[in-house]
């Protein structure tokens, strides 16, 4: 991840270790970024105001969702969009939608590092139990994901009940773009997901 060569529009972007640190990452007291958790906060603050997860800049002609077969069946991706040039930066350097990591990470053995002012950080406080999904995902092969490129003309929010931001509708989109990022190692749900919804697969001999 920190051999990937930064774009010239993420010039100014906060960095760890070479390697960008994005908006909705969680971070610690003393500002070192926990890549793989999220800050909710920060999803809703980017879903509602229409900004890139990555940069945290307004989208403006054009956005990419990605998404697992999964959020096609809930009809929303639950994380920001990006812009194009970031999502492009984001598919090389995560670990996950390059497809360099063969598993999802065990959640429900939560290895937390604590950081320099760890008294007055979330690190510092007792770590809440693993929610249903973590336990039923956690440590399981990855999942495909698709890079999902659509106008902002599109742009809708799915709300819940209590009127906050659930996700980025999937169903709104009626001139999206989708190509498959990542293959993964899809169990027969996903794959009756990508099959029932007509997602891309990896084409013979691609070695996806």
């Amino acid at each position: 991840m920190a051999n990937t060569a930064i774009p010239i529009q993420l010039a100014y972007a906060e960095t760890y270790n070479g390697m960008v640190i994005p908006f909705i990452t969680l971070r610690h007291a003393d500002g070192t970024p926990e890549f793989g958790q999220i800050d909710h906060n920060r999803v809703a603050e980017c879903i509602t105001g229409r900004l890139c997860q990555l940069c945290a800049q307004p989208l403006t002609d054009a956005a990419v969702l990605m998404a697992r077969p999964m959020d096609f069946g809930y009809g929303y991706v639950p994380e920001p969009a990006q812009h194009p040039e970031c999502a492009a930066y984001a598919i090389k350097a995560c670990p996950m939608l390059s497809g360099r990591l063969p598993r999802l990470r065990d959640r429900t053995r939560p290895q937390r590092r604590r950081c320099t002012l760890s008294a007055a950080c979330w690190c510092g406080e007792p770590p809440a139990p693993p929610s249903v999904e973590a336990i039923v995902r956690s440590g399981r092969p990855a999942t495909p994901w698709y890079s999902v490129r659509f106008p902002m003309a599109e742009y809708e929010v799915t709300m819940t009940a209590r009127k906050g931001p659930r996700g980025i509708s999937l169903h709104a989109l009626t001139h999206r773009k989708i190509r498959l990022v990542s293959w993964g190692d899809p169990d027969k749900a996903d794959l009756g997901r990508v099959i029932v919804y007509g997602l891309p697969m990896p084409e013979a001999g691609s070695g996806s």
